[in-house]
C-alpha cells in the first residue's frame, strides 16, 4: 500500500506542464515531525496552486523546508519551473520578504498580488484597541467589493486617509501595500474576486491540518509528505470535476494589450468618500 501510495505521490511532486499556467497562489502552513536526529520540528509545507488555460486549477507542487526563508522558496520555485511551470502572469501570496524576493527572481515579469486578507491581518497588528480593529477591517473589506476599478481605487485611497485618521501606524501600511494590494484590476474582472486573495490555499491549508492533526508528530518527514502529498491527490480529483475561471477570459490574460491610465472624477471620488465613511460606522 505505502508503495502504491509512495507512487502517486512522487507522480504528483514529478508532474511535468506543458501548457502556461497564468495564475500561481503559493502558501504555507506549519506540521510537526520528527528529523533525522528524532527530534521534534515545525516543518512549512509550501504548496503551489495553479491555473491553466482551460480555467482548470490543481496543485502544481509541494515540498517540506525548514522555514519559509528566501532560500527555501527559490528553490521550490526554481522546481516548479524544471516540471514546467511557466508562463506565470500573476502570483498571490502573503508579504513575506523571501517569497516576494524569490518570485521576482524565478519568474521575472510576472506581476505579484499582496493577498487582501493577509493585509487586513497586517493592519489588525498594528491597532491597539479592538474596535478600531474591526473598523479598519471593515473599511479594507468594503474595497474589496469594489466592482469597478476607478471605484475600487478611489475607494483605497480613501481607506488610507480616513484610516491612516484612526491609526497613523495602519495607515502608512495600508498606503505602502496600495500598488500590491490592487494589482489584481490589471487583469480580466471576472477574475479579482480569485486574484486579490489567496482563500484557495487557505481552504487547502485547512484540510492539510484537519488531516495531519489525528497523527499530532509524524515519525518521519517522508510519513508527512506521504500524508500530505495523498490529501492533495484527492483535492486535485475533486477540482478535476469544475472549472474554476473560464478559458476564455485565460486567452485574455495571455494576450498583450494596452491599458489606459484609469480616470476618477469627483463624483466617484465623493462616492467613495462616503462608502468608507458609511463602513468604518458600522463598526463602530
Amino acid at each position: 500500500m505505502l508503495r502504491s501510495l509512495d507512487g502517486e505521490v512522487g507522480a504528483l511532486r514529478m508532474a511535468e506542464y506543458d501548457s502556461p499556467v497564468p495564475y500561481l497562489w503559493l502558501d504555507a502552513t506549519y506540521v510537526k515531525c520528527r528529523d533525522d536526529d528524532s527530534r521534534v520540528c515545525s516543518q512549512a509545507t509550501v504548496t503551489a496552486i495553479g491555473a491553466f488555460m482551460d480555467g482548470a486549477k490543481r496543485f502544481v507542487g509541494f515540498d517540506l523546508v525548514d522555514t519559509e526563508s528566501y532560500d527555501s522558496w527559490k528553490g521550490f520555485l526554481l522546481s516548479l519551473r524544471r516540471w514546467g511551470v511557466n508562463g506565470v502572469a500573476r502570483v498571490v501570496s502573503d508579504a513575506h520578504a523571501g517569497l516576494k524576493r524569490a518570485i521576482a527572481e524565478v519568474f521575472p515579469g510576472a506581476a505579484w498580488q499582496r493577498c487582501m486578507v493577509h493585509l487586513q491581518r497586517d493592519l489588525a497588528g498594528r491597532v491597539r484597541h479592538k474596535a478600531d480593529r474591526a473598523r479598519i477591517g471593515r473599511a479594507v473589506s468594503e474595497v474589496m467589493r469594489q466592482t469597478d476599478e476607478a471605484m475600487a481605487r478611489a475607494a483605497y485611497d480613501e481607506a488610507v486617509r480616513q484610516v491612516g485618521a484612526i491609526d497613523r501606524r495602519a495607515g502608512e501600511l495600508l498606503e505602502d501595500a496600495r500598488e500590491d494590494a490592487l494589482a489584481h484590476l490589471a487583469f480580466p474582472a471576472e477574475h479579482w474576486v480569485r486574484l486579490r486573495t489567496n482563500n484557495v490555499q487557505e481552504r487547502a491549508n485547512c484540510e492539510i491540518k484537519r488531516r495531519t492533526r489525528a497523527v499530532h508528530i509524524f515519525p518521519s518527514r517522508e510519513s508527512l509528505l506521504r500524508l500530505v502529498g495523498a490529501v492533495l491527490i484527492d483535492i486535485n480529483e475533486a477540482w478535476e470535476h469544475g472549472r474554476f475561471m473560464t478559458a476564455p477570459a485565460m486567452r485574455r490574460v495571455m494576450t498583450p494589450h494596452a491599458t489606459k491610465p484609469c480616470e476618477i472624477g469627483e463624483e466617484i471620488r465623493r462616492r467613495a468618500e462616503q462608502i468608507i465613511a458609511d463602513a468604518l460606522a458600522s463598526a463602530a
